[in-house]
């Protein structure tokens, strides 16, 4: 079939990549809120006591004060107690005006200096410890730390003993996870060879090592304005590869939302290749059949930024098999599990006809009516964009398949939607339809007047959205502008065969043969 007889069935001629380049542009703000679900900082803390107070008090300023000579002392049990007092008070005072305070009094060099002390191994630790709550803080007090010379030494205590190693990563991580700056700087001091001997460390490295390190690489992957350099994303990723099949529920997390950063269409097309040369597309596809929801929204966001890319990239993620395990996401009970489902899968169904086939054999589209009919707000939006994109870029047969599942009411109360943008789309999605039918049209168009649709777009002709307004009023006058209940017949003239099905009771609607 020739691309331009595929576009004749398209609203305004829009191709597949058009309409993914729409669907891209809307899901920024997805992308910005929900990229808070991969936590960037972690403390290492116990609980903060009930009342904590959020600027500097009496017992700080004690505290700090208390210690302005023995921080420097030589005796080590001296210094030890008082670096242990810092750290306690970081721990329990858990707000960035006390490590203000700490870097006001001037300690942070100390603490810094103390990172290098391999000879007593304590006080290097309570030192970096330190140093894990205050890059914690604000972009501020992490730049500090670098500037202070820290990254350098704690770099080498990763290849230290694991109490050490622990700690170290824990402030990389930190400090990393603050900016794109600050990530790069890291990256640049040399953190991916530790990092990778301590993936393939044997004897194993503990679990609670693992998951740091996993956390680590994550936020080396994170934000793509600029993306991490694409050498370092080269050696991150025969780690992930390895990583991503590991039984614990944290570490398949971390790598899985690392490679939704890198997978981000905001970012580098470079790093997305990178990605799927590395092989891990597959792995990544089989993390779609856990249990776990902090693993299934990531491997969701990722499977659904591949999709958002390419028809070739959308193919690879259906080859892979991702569209069996849908089924069972579509109905999870977790709503965030849905959401991201249904907005995976919009942007397969604003793919090529094989694909939008794809979704419709896999009897998806059922289940994306039922998930906009009874899921919160966010969730139906994901839904209606992915039910409205497979009307707009459906071809005949898949249209007929659209209105077999009851799509037609749906599209009609899209009308009326608490979202300009759903608006658009439902309007296209109807559009589509209507010059897609052939001369036998007119049950087609009065199943859309009995679901309400004429009625709601002269509603819509007075809508404060002139793109909106102007379109409603187009479709009326094209489609809707009949003497009495009479509407026009529009689309091309039907050839031999035909795919039929029926609107209500015996009533058929006859599509043109692809």
């Amino acid at each position: 079939m020739s691309d331009s007889r595929i576009r004749q069935f398209k609203h305004k001629g829009k191709d597949d990549a058009e309409l993914r380049r729409r669907r891209a542009e809307e899901m920024v703000e997805l992308r910005k809120s929900k990229r808070g679900e991969a936590v960037a900082k972690r403390r290492d803390m116990g609980a903060p006591p009930p009342h904590s107070p959020q600027s500097s008090d009496p017992h700080t300023h004690h505290v700090l004060e208390g210690v302005s000579t023995s921080i420097t002392s030589s005796d080590y049990n001296t210094q030890l107690s008082a670096v242990v007092s810092i750290r306690r008070l970081l721990s329990t005072n858990n707000h960035s005006s006390t490590y203000d305070e700490v870097l006001k009094h001037g300690y942070l060099p100390v603490l810094v200096q103390l990172l290098e002390r391999s000879d007593q191994p304590m006080l290097q630790y309570e030192a970096a410890w330190c140093l894990t709550n205050i890059a914690s803080g604000t972009s501020e007090q992490a730049l500090a730390i670098v500037n202070n010379g820290a990254i350098g030494p704690l770099v080498s205590l990763i290849s230290s003993a694991p109490h050490l190693s622990t700690q170290s990563l824990w402030t990389l991580g930190n400090i990393a996870g603050d900016s794109t700056h600050l990530r790069d700087f890291v990256i640049r001091s040399n953190i991916l060879p530790p990092l990778m001997d301590c993936v393939v460390a044997s004897p194993p490295i503990s679990i609670r090592h693992l998951r740091l390190v996993s956390w680590v690489m994550s936020n080396l992957c994170r934000y793509n304005q600029p993306s991490p350099p694409l050498e370092a994303v080269l050696q991150l990723l025969p780690l992930m590869k390895i990583l991503i099949s590991h039984d614990d529920v944290e570490v398949c997390k971390d790598v899985c939302w690392s490679l939704s950063f890198l997978s981000d269409g905001g970012g580098s097309v470079d790093h997305v290749t990178a990605v799927i040369d590395s092989g891990i597309v597959a792995h990544l596809v089989t993390m779609l059949g856990k249990h776990q929801s902090s693993i299934l929204v990531p491997a969701l966001r990722a499977v659904g930024n591949l999709a958002t890319g390419s028809a070739a990239q959308t193919q690879l993620v259906i080859n892979h098999g991702a569209l069996m395990y849908f089924p069972t996401l579509l109905v999870s009970t977790e709503e965030r599990v849905k959401k991201e489902a249904s907005w995976a899968l919009s942007n397969v169904t604003a793919g090529t006809p094989e694909q939008i086939e794809a979704v419709a054999d896999a009897q998806l589209l059922p289940l994306l009516i039922d998930v906009f009919s009874t899921s919160e707000f966010v969730t139906k939006r994901e839904a209606a964009w992915a039910i409205a994109n497979f009307a707009i870029a459906g071809l005949p047969q898949q249209l007929a398949y659209f209105v077999k599942c009851r799509g037609l009411p749906l599209l009609c109360d899209l009308l009326i939607f608490r979202d300009n943008q759903v608006i658009k789309v439902a309007l296209n999605a109807i559009l589509a339809i209507l010059r897609g039918a052939n001369g036998h049209f007119q049950e087609l168009a009065m199943a859309f007047e009995e679901g309400g649709a004429c009625h709601m777009l002269e509603q819509l002709e007075t809508h404060e959205n002139p793109a909106i307004a102007e379109m409603a009023s187009a479709m009326i006058s094209e489609f809707f502008c009949g003497d009495s209940d009479e509407v026009m017949n529009v689309g091309p003239v039907a050839g031999a065969a035909q795919y039929e099905f029926g609107v209500s009771g015996d009533a058929a609607i006859s599509f043109p043969p692809v």
